[in-house]
């Protein structure tokens, strides 16, 4: 009856630190970054809005790196995790790597958001840019969450 609740406590976690992140990234896509670039904001605000959100994003990633790894064993260790499940899951992780390696390597850089890039390469570069990779990744993720759940209860 405990593990019950402590898998309860774990999977609401994991999908708080989700649904912050990702939403977080969503918000800042559509409405955050279109509202600085039309009003004559500082650039201070982009500045102050992208450290604290980085904050968020490091503090969500911890989050489900400790409850993903508490859930993934959980899971995979009862019969109802079979090989679909198994490989669902490993698209997952590997999407949640990439837009791990995104974030980590955007508070490496510390580079400010919305500097445009000049030329082909670079209209290419700021279309599947941080931002933009990373909510479409987290939806990605966030699908494949349900599709986990699906063959949970479908029993695959």
């Amino acid at each position: 009856m405990a593990a019950d609740y402590f898998l309860l406590i774990i999977r609401w976690m994991h999908a708080v630190a989700a649904v912050a992140w990702v939403g977080g990234a969503l918000f800042y896509w559509l409405a955050l970054r279109p509202a600085l670039r039309s009003e004559a904001a500082s650039g201070g605000v982009a500045q102050r809005a992208g450290r604290e959100f980085g904050q968020v994003v490091l503090l969500a990633m911890w989050v489900l790196v400790v409850t993903g790894g508490i859930l993934a064993v959980q899971r995979l260790s009862e019969a109802s995790g079979g090989v679909a499940y198994a490989s669902v899951l490993a698209v997952k992780v590997a999407l949640a790597a990439w837009m791990f390696s995104l974030a980590l390597s955007r508070v490496s850089r510390r580079r400010e958001a919305d500097t445009p890039r000049r030329g082909r390469l670079g209209v290419a570069m700021n279309a599947l840019g941080h931002v933009n990779t990373t909510a479409a990744l987290g939806l990605a993720v966030i699908f494949l969450s349900v599709v986990l759940r699906f063959l949970v209860e479908e029993g695959a």
